[in-house]
C-alpha cells in the first residue's frame, strides 16, 4: 500500500496562506439575462483579496479572449453587457486582480440561444464482445444519438483489432465525410499508449500512458522512435522505440474530434459480468436522456487536498459548477456515502491515490459495494488517471450497480465544462480541455495538452433533457406528400415541436417544419422516395448561464414511401400575364433565383411567406415581356419550407421551396 496517499508529496513546496482554499482561486460566475432591451448581466461572489476584476469576452470559436473588455472595482461583483443580441452566445472570462493568489472564472451565456438541430456525425465503434449480447441496448443507444441531431456511423471491431486498424478507419471515414466530428468507443477496443510522462509526479510511474486522444487527432504527426524508458514499476508503461507506443507526451496538434469511451472490462471487484455492467450503463444513459431520472440539480465536492500541495485541484469543481448549477448549488459532502443514497448531477472528489483508491474518498471495492447515483463526475489522485488496468478507480463509478455516466481525471490539467450550460455535449468539453493551451487560465495547470486527458463515458451526453414525444406515425397523402402525427411530450414547459426527415434511419436528418404547436404536420414538398421522419419537442431551458432552446431526443417513425407533388425545378404554368415561373436551386441555402416569363411589361410583386402564411419578404420588381430573372438573398431565413408568391396582372403564382 506504499502508493496510497502519496500525491501530497509530488509537488515542490509552495508557500500559501493557511486560510486559502481552492475556492479562493475561483471566480464563480452566473448570468441573468433579459430579452428587451437585450442584456446579459454577469455576476460573481466577491473575493476578499481582490483589488478588482478584469472582464473579457469572445465568441465560442475564437482562439482567445484578446484584450480586457472592462475592469470592475473590487467593491462590485456585476458586469452588465448591453452590447448583445438575443439568439447569440457569448463566452466570458473574469480574472481577479490583486492579492497573493490568482482566481479565474468562465461562463458561456446567452439570451435564448437557438436550438442545435444538427450536431455532425458520430462514429460509434463497438467492441464485438457486445454486438450480440447487448444488441437491444446498442440499438437504443443509436436511436438516442440519432435523435439528438447526430448522423450515426457504426463500425464493430473485434477486441483483437489493432490501434492502427482503428485509427485508419477513423481517418478514412473522416476524410470521406467532412461532417465527422465525434467518436464513441463502446468497450475494450485497442488502447493507444503514448509519451514519457508522469502527471502524478511519481518516478515509478513515468512512461507511456493510455492516450485515447490519439484517435481524436486526425492530422497530428505521431512517432515511435525516440522515447526509451523502462523505469516504471509496471511494464505496461514501458516505452521503447518501435514497440507501437508513441513518443508524444503532449498533443502534436489539436484534437479534431470529440471523444469518449465506455470500458467496463477487467473489473473483478464487481460481482456483475462485463456484459451485465455494460447493459446497466447503457440502460441508465438511456433513462437519463429520456429525462426519467430524478436527481438533485446540485453538485458535491469531496476535497481531501485543499491547498496542501500548492495546487487548487478542487477548483475544477467550484469553477465549473457555478455556471452549470449556480454558485449556491454546490455542497461539501462525502463522495461515496452521499451518492449511494442521493442522485447529484455533478460531483468532484480528490485525495492521495493508488490505482484502485483515493484517500478520503474510498476504494474500488467501496464503489462496488454502493450505488453511484451521479451523472457527471471528476476524480483526482495519484496513479488511477492511468486508467487501463485492473479494478481501476477512475472507471469504477461506471461499473456500479447504479452507475455514474461520465468521469475524468481532473486536476492535472483542469477541465472546462461551462459550455454544457447551453446544450453542448460533454464530448465538446473534453475536446476543449484537451486542446487548452492558455485560452482558459487557472492558478496552476500542469500538463495542459497532455496525451493522458480522456473522458470515461458517453461523449454525446448533455446536461439537460426533456421528455420526448411518442407514437410518431406517417400517412402518405393522396396526390403527394405525407402527414406526420405524434403524441405530445408530457413536459409542461414544451413550447412546440420540430419535424425532420432523412433518407436513412441513422443518416443526417433535415428540418422540415418551423416550430409548430400542434401534434400534426403536413409535409407537402420534397423528393420522392423512402423517408424516415423524426419529431423533437422544444422548450426554453433556463440555466445559471442564461437560456437556450433545448430539444428533446427525437423519436423516429417507421420508414414510408412518399410521393411529392412537384419536381425539383418546381415549374408552374399559369394564366394571365405570367406565362411560366420556376425557381432554383431547390433546396437553396444562400440565394434563391426566380425565372418569370411575362406576356407584357408590368410591375410585379415577389413575396416570401412561411408555411403559416406569415410574410417574411416583399419586393416590387419590373417585369418585362419575355424571361425575367430575379435573385433574392435568403441567408437570414432559418431552415424550413417556404412559399414564393409572384403577383402580376391580377394573377398570383405560388412556388414552394426548401431552405437548407
Amino acid at each position: 500500500m506504499k502508493k496510497v496517499y502519496t500525491l501530497m508529496l509530488m509537488c515542490c513546496c509552495v508557500f500559501i496562506a493557511k486560510s486559502q482554499t481552492p475556492l479562493d482561486h475561483t471566480v464563480q460566475l452566473t448570468a441573468i439575462t433579459q430579452a428587451s432591451p437585450a442584456q446579459i448581466k454577469i455576476s460573481w461572489k466577491k473575493l476578499s483579496s481582490a483589488t478588482g476584476y478584469q472582464v473579457y469576452r469572445k465568441t465560442k470559436t475564437a482562439p482567445g479572449f484578446g484584450t480586457v473588455l472592462t475592469t470592475v472595482a473590487a467593491t462590485d461583483s456585476i458586469y452588465t453587457d448591453n452590447n448583445v443580441s438575443a439568439d447569440s452566445t457569448y463566452e466570458y472570462q473574469v480574472i481577479k486582480t490583486g492579492g497573493s493568489n490568482s482566481a479565474t472564472g468562465y461562463i458561456y451565456a446567452a439570451i435564448k440561444a437557438l436550438p442545435i438541430h444538427n450536431r455532425g456525425t458520430m462514429l460509434l465503434l463497438v467492441d464485438s464482445t457486445f454486438t450480440d449480447s447487448c444488441s437491444t441496448e446498442i440499438s437504443t443507444l443509436m436511436n438516442d444519438i440519432s435523435g439528438d441531431g447526430w448522423k450515426v456511423v457504426r463500425k464493430d471491431f473485434a477486441r483483437s483489432a489493432s490501434v492502427n486498424n482503428i485509427k485508419s478507419y477513423i481517418v478514412n471515414t473522416y476524410n470521406a465525410d467532412n461532417t465527422v466530428n465525434a467518436v464513441y468507443i463502446l468497450g475494450h477496443l485497442a488502447v493507444p499508449y503514448s509519451g514519457d510522462l508522469n502527471p502524478d509526479a511519481h518516478a515509478d510511474h513515468k512512461g507511456a500512458w493510455p492516450a485515447d486522444v490519439y484517435y481524436a487527432d486526425i492530422d497530428g504527426i505521431w512517432t515511435d522512435n525516440s522515447v526509451n524508458n523502462t523505469t516504471s514499476t509496471g511494464t505496461r508503461n514501458d516505452n521503447i522505440p518501435g514497440d507501437g507506443k508513441y513518443d508524444q507526451t503532449t498533443l502534436p496538434s489539436n484534437a479534431d474530434l470529440q471523444m469518449g469511451r465506455v470500458d467496463v472490462s477487467n473489473m473483478p471487484a464487481f460481482t456483475q459480468t462485463e456484459v451485465q455492467m455494460m447493459r446497466a450503463y447503457l440502460n441508465k444513459a438511456h433513462s437519463y436522456k429520456m429525462d426519467s431520472i430524478t436527481m438533485i440539480h446540485q453538485a458535491l465536492i469531496d476535497d481531501n487536498f485543499g491547498m496542501g500541495t500548492g495546487e487548487p485541484f478542487a477548483a475544477n469543481g467550484w469553477r465549473n459548477f457555478s455556471p452549470l448549477l449556480g454558485y449556491s448549488g454546490t455542497q461539501s459532502l462525502d463522495y461515496i456515502t452521499t451518492l449511494n443514497t442521493t442522485t447529484y448531477q455533478w460531483s468532484f472528489g480528490c485525495g492521495g491515490g493508488s490505482y484502485t483508491s483515493a484517500g478520503g474518498i474510498g476504494t474500488t471495492a467501496n464503489i462496488a459495494a454502493n450505488n453511484m447515483n451521479g451523472i457527471f463526475s471528476m476524480l483526482f489522485g495519484s496513479y488511477f488517471g492511468d486508467w487501463d488496468n485492473q479494478n481501476n478507480f477512475l472507471r469504477a463509478p461506471l461499473c456500479a450497480n447504479t452507475p455514474m455516466l461520465t468521469n475524468c481525471w481532473a486536476g492535472r490539467p483542469h477541465w472546462f465544462f461551462h459550455h454544457m450550460a447551453l446544450g453542448e455535449p460533454i464530448g465538446y468539453s473534453t475536446m476543449i480541455s484537451q486542446n487548452n493551451d492558455g485560452t482558459y487560465l487557472t492558478t496552476s495547470n500542469y500538463m495542459t495538452k497532455g496525451v493522458h486527458i480522456a473522458l470515461m463515458g458517453d461523449p454525446s451526453l448533455r446536461q439537460d433533457y426533456l421528455k420526448p414525444v411518442k407514437n410518431v406515425n406517417i400517412t402518405a397523402v393522396a396526390g403527394g406528400g405525407a402527414n406526420i402525427t405524434w403524441t405530445a411530450s408530457p413536459d409542461p414547459a414544451v413550447v412546440g415541436y420540430y419535424v425532420y426527415s432523412a433518407d436513412d434511419r441513422y443518416g443526417a436528418y433535415k428540418r422540415r417544419s418551423p416550430l409548430v404547436n400542434v401534434t400534426t404536420y403536413n409535409d407537402s414538398f420534397g423528393t420522392d422516395g423512402t423517408k424516415y421522419y423524426m419529431v423533437r419537442a422544444v422548450k426554453v431551458q433556463n440555466t445559471p448561464s442564461g437560456s437556450y432552446s433545448n430539444l428533446s431526443i427525437g423519436v423516429a417513425s417507421l420508414p414510408a414511401t412518399i410521393d411529392y407533388p412537384y419536381s425539383e425545378s418546381q415549374s408552374v404554368n399559369t394564366i394571365g400575364n405570367i406565362v411560366s415561373a420556376n425557381l432554383y436551386p431547390n433546396p437553396a441555402s444562400d440565394v434563391l433565383n426566380i425565372a418569370v416569363t411575362a406576356q407584357k411589361a408590368v410591375i410585379g410583386r415577389v413575396t416570401i411567406t412561411n408555411i403559416n402564411g406569415q410574410s417574411l419578404y416583399t419586393k416590387d420588381v419590373q417585369l418585362n415581356s419575355g424571361v425575367n430573372n430575379v435573385q433574392i438573398s435568403i441567408e437570414r431565413l432559418v431552415p424550413g419550407i417556404y412559399y414564393t408568391n409572384i403577383t402580376s396582372g391580377g394573377t398570383i403564382t405560388s412556388l414552394a421551396w426548401v431552405k437548407n
